[in-house]
């Protein structure tokens, strides 16, 4: 039997709203000559953008006959729209993505391979070092398009739980928990397909609810991908893993760390909720560290704090840990460095 080719397989949305150029560039790239998935089915979804996205997609539409697109009534929201795009799923598999990243089409073979391995999830995005372990794997898997999912893992519940959690910014989540409580296939390229992009708009504005008015819920306006992520984790049915990712997160603000408290959010998200949400998550232990982090940071970290950061070299295989000392709380200072060669994890 002749196995069906990866392109009627596998279908792309593209969520979009008011980026009429960094749209532009992102359909430059999907249908570049050099583009495996050119030919694909192709849906932008727009949340009723109210600049020149209708004109840019048009334009496109006009040159390749595989691009649909559909248009809110309504701004949704930018969460609630990527829930609309998982119900427009059709085929075994389902990429959607954002209007402002970058491709590298070179490494598309991995993804061909894991296709017609049946993987539930490819994750096509390895800035996270995905590879590390299950922390590092649930972290990047926040970011949308960076998975490939296998729609046959999709079911009632799981659209239920997407759109519980469109209020906790990654509603995508409630799929990827699903992988993890199930122990599916989850594999991860090597060398990245798709890159992050600059989320801010063309205007510079940086916000989970571009398009909405102030009226909007305080928490919703005021909340901060922490605390969303915090939320998202009750999805991990499992609370050892679930108190692994918690506590195992090495390259990110860590939500179990001090250095949450030094964390500087904009005026908006500057709430009691977001504090909340990440301590009720913690396992009791981690409670209590926490606790006692909030009494040292008005006290001993005023004066003197030291944190360590991690970050990963791909190209070298090292990973780098940095200490660093914080005086009077401003003042901020690098102590030393330790390099470590790890090989395979991202």
């Amino acid at each position: 039997m002749v196995d069906r080719t990866i392109s009627e397989k596998l279908e792309i949305f593209i969520i979009t709203f008011n980026r009429a150029k960094k749209l532009d560039r992102t359909l430059s790239q999907i249908f570049a000559e050099n583009s495996p998935v050119k030919d694909f089915s192709i849906t932008v979804i727009d949340n009723n953008s109210t600049d020149m996205t209708a004109d840019v997609v048009h334009k496109w539409q006009g040159l390749n006959s595989n691009l649909s697109y559909k248009k809110n009534k309504y701004n949704i929201g930018g969460n609630a729209n990527i829930v609309k795009a998982f119900y427009g799923a059709s085929k075994d598999y389902v990429w959607i993505l954002a209007d402002n990243d970058d491709f590298c089409w070179n490494n598309w073979g991995e993804v061909e391979r894991f296709i017609e391995n049946d993987a539930d999830a490819i994750v096509v995005a390895t800035y996270e070092c995905p590879k590390y372990d299950i922390a590092q794997l649930f972290d990047q898997m926040t970011f949308l398009p960076g998975v490939i999912y296998k729609t046959a893992n999709i079911n009632d519940t799981v659209m239920a739980n997407m759109e519980f959690n469109i209020a906790n910014m990654f509603p995508h989540l409630a799929l990827a928990a699903k992988l993890v409580n199930e122990k599916k296939q989850i594999s991860v390229v090597d060398n990245a397909v798709v890159l992050v992009g600059d989320n801010r708009d063309e205007d510079g504005c940086y916000t989970y609810t571009r398009g909405l008015d102030e009226s909007i819920h305080p928490l919703q306006k005021g909340m901060n991908w922490i605390s969303g992520y915090a939320n998202s984790l009750y999805l991990i049915k499992n609370k050892k893993i679930r108190n692994y990712i918690i506590s195992h997160n090495r390259f990110l603000t860590e939500l179990n760390s001090a250095k949450l408290f030094f964390w500087k959010p904009k005026d908006s998200e500057k709430n009691l909720y977001n504090y909340l949400c990440v301590f009720a998550v913690l396992s009791p232990w981690e409670k209590l560290r926490f606790i006692l982090n909030v009494i040292l940071f008005y006290s001993l970290y005023r004066v003197v704090f030291v944190s360590k950061k991690e970050c990963f070299d791909k190209e070298k295989n090292l990973l780098t840990i940095n200490f660093d000392l914080r005086l009077f709380y401003f003042i901020k200072t690098k102590l030393f460095r330790i390099n470590k060669n790890i090989k395979g994890v991202c």
